[in-house]
């Protein structure tokens, strides 16, 4: 059986995917999150590092507990940059890689600022989203490595959000189509991931971004800004994003978070499952 699996094309993502492209009968392809979504959409893919967005796009989906993108406090990769300060805000250009941080971004500007923007089609160039908008979202590794030129607002999402909430924030996680996910891929994922812990200062050194290595922002960053957990909190916290974003019309319903627990047989597996079935009461 061939696994067609999708991971985000940035520095988060190889710490959940080392050796994933040498494992039997997977077939592995990076993409930004917003491609990952549509390739999931589109049937075009079995298993993906998927924003969490897409839960409320795509019917059915199951996540493997465990393992995710996300932080607790501020995340350095998804950023809200305006030319004015946030209370005067009035659109916001979206970043077109995204689907989750463009859904925070506005959440958190109605929530925390009572702006309810006009939306437009944003660049990955900072400069040209900012003709378009007063702010524009900006995520992922540009987010990252490229300074923000002087004079403009920088808000980190992920710090605001655990700062009005006081929960992590869950940017991605392994999703799959039902029944998909059995004891061997759980296992392969989760070995994926300890073998990205153990090589994360390897990670950090060889990354470049534009052929150019930050290993210092790098390290940082994989160390000390992106959590990997996805437990009781993590699914509290995504919880709580969608019933927001849902009273605010943001997505039509808030989904129904399945959890991929019942094939696992696995002690460590059943105590993953256990906590995780106890955090989303």
């Amino acid at each position: 059986m061939t696994i067609r699996v999708g991971a985000v094309s940035y520095l988060n993502a190889l710490p959940l995917v080392q050796g994933l492209d040498r494992a039997p009968g997977i077939v592995l392809s990076c993409a930004t999150p917003a491609v990952l979504a549509e390739e999931m959409a589109a049937g075009r893919l079995d298993l993906a590092l998927l924003p969490i967005a897409a839960l409320a796009e795509i019917p059915d989906l199951e996540i493997v507990p465990g393992l995710a993108i996300g932080t607790r406090g501020p995340s350095r990769s998804v950023l809200l940059v305006s030319r004015c300060p946030a209370p005067s805000i009035e659109s916001l250009a979206l970043d077109p890689e995204s689907r989750t941080s463009n859904l925070l971004a506005e959440l958190l500007l109605a929530e925390v600022w009572g702006r309810r923007v006009r939306r437009v089609r944003g660049s990955t160039d900072l400069v040209a989203s900012l003709a378009l908008a007063d702010a524009a979202v900006r995520i992922g590794d540009k987010a990252l490595f490229e300074p923000v030129p002087e004079g403009l607002h920088v808000f980190d999402l992920g710090e605001l959000w655990t700062r009005e909430t006081s929960l992590p924030f869950v940017f991605a996680a392994w999703i799959a189509r039902p029944g998909l996910v059995d004891r061997a891929l759980y296992l392969v994922l989760h070995n994926a991931r300890r073998e990205g812990r153990r090589a994360l200062s390897r990670i950090a050194a060889d990354y470049t971004w534009r052929g150019v290595p930050h290993p210092e922002i790098a390290q940082a960053y994989l160390a000390e800004s992106i959590r990997n957990r996805l437990g009781a909190d993590e699914i509290r916290a995504m919880e709580l994003f969608f019933a927001t974003a849902a009273r605010l019309g943001l997505v039509e319903r808030a989904p129904a978070l399945r959890l991929a627990l019942a094939r696992f047989t696995t002690c460590h597996a059943v105590a993953t499952a256990r906590e995780l079935t106890r955090g989303s009461r």
